[in-house]
């Protein structure tokens, strides 16, 4: 079975649903399925009935493992020196991904309940891809729920929510009784003073203007009241508080978005949480530019990229 096992186990077309592999298969897939190291950075534990067959056995390494590898990628989302801003953004990706894995799971159920089609080994699978998903759901909640934008939710509630389930048996999860989630929550927290400048890495500052005019002549980059070396100056500040004007923007968010994409490598901060933090950049539409706006119209291909890949090289 390929790709993220709590997408691929509900999949209509190649789910769980589908496998007819032998005893004798599994048995062999068994032998071959490596255990995924346990994360080191979790607050719960599932106590789960173990597997009686070699299905249920191969199906609960497959989710044990994918789980472990999501929880260990956990922590890597939230880096000690994020700010705030970028927690909160990232905590709603993980939480955005890990609703999409409860709702799949419980459309699933729904659509083979009613084909009669969850038998002993299913229902034990599809339940233990239940536990698991809440579990990722809750350690995301326990470990970072202060950057949630929205009400956090107890285990019983979240088997509520998605499962109509009021009697989900909550004692399935066990909190671990250790320093783990104090370590952890102090670590999110950490985070680094804000940067009041783009830091641009060159020392040599003379190529930054002719990019930034040809962007202009290009791309409608700004509009008349904002010049290139308004710009300039702004980027090369050390500190943009002290700036006392507005850059407005002429050209498309996704160009622009696109454009700070390619110029990030050249600054050290240069990026959607900063370019929103400064309170300089103002769209075409005359709103504050926000780091939610440029993440949005985050595309490959915006209008006029060849040009824009073209002049933003001669700062190489």
């Amino acid at each position: 079975m390929n790709g993220n096992v709590f997408a691929s186990l509900v999949s209509i077309t190649n789910g769980l649903h589908r496998d007819d592999r032998s005893d004798r298969e599994f048995n062999f897939q068994n032998s071959e399925l490596k255990e995924t190291p346990k994360a080191t950075n979790v607050v719960f534990k599932v106590n789960f009935k173990r597997p009686l067959n070699s299905k249920k056995e191969y199906y609960f390494k497959l989710i044990s493992n994918d789980t472990e590898t999501e929880l260990a990628t956990l922590k890597s989302q939230f880096p000690k020196d994020a700010t705030e801003p970028e927690n909160k953004y990232n905590y709603t990706v993980q939480f955005n991904k890990f609703n999409k894995y409860l709702k799949d799971i419980a459309t699933y159920i729904k659509k083979q309940s009613i084909s009669n089609n969850l038998g002993n080994d299913t229902d034990y699978i599809i339940n233990y891809l239940k536990v698991s998903a809440i579990r990722l759901y809750i350690e995301l909640q326990e470990q970072y729920g202060q950057f949630s934008e929205s009400a956090l939710f107890s285990i019983q509630e979240i088997a509520e929510k998605y499962f109509n389930d009021i009697d989900f048996d909550t004692s399935v999860f066990l909190k671990l009784e250790t320093d783990k989630k104090e370590v952890v929550k102090k670590l999110s927290k950490t985070t680094s003073k804000p940067k009041t400048s783009f830091g641009y890495k060159n020392r040599d500052t003379s190529k930054l203007l002719p990019v930034i005019k040809q962007l202009h002549f290009r791309i409608e980059l700004l509009d008349n009241r904002t010049t290139p070396e308004q710009l300039e100056k702004l980027l090369l500040a050390e500190n943009f508080n002290n700036i006392d004007y507005k850059i407005y923007l002429q050209c498309e968010t996704t160009q622009f978005s696109y454009v700070v994409k390619e110029l990030k490598s050249y600054f050290h901060n240069l990026k959607p949480t900063t370019i929103e933090r400064s309170g300089k950049f103002i769209t075409k539409t005359g709103a504050a530019l926000r780091a939610g706006n440029l993440y949005k119209n985050k595309i490959d291909s915006p209008k006029e990229k060849e040009e824009i890949d073209k002049t933003i090289q001669q700062l190489q």
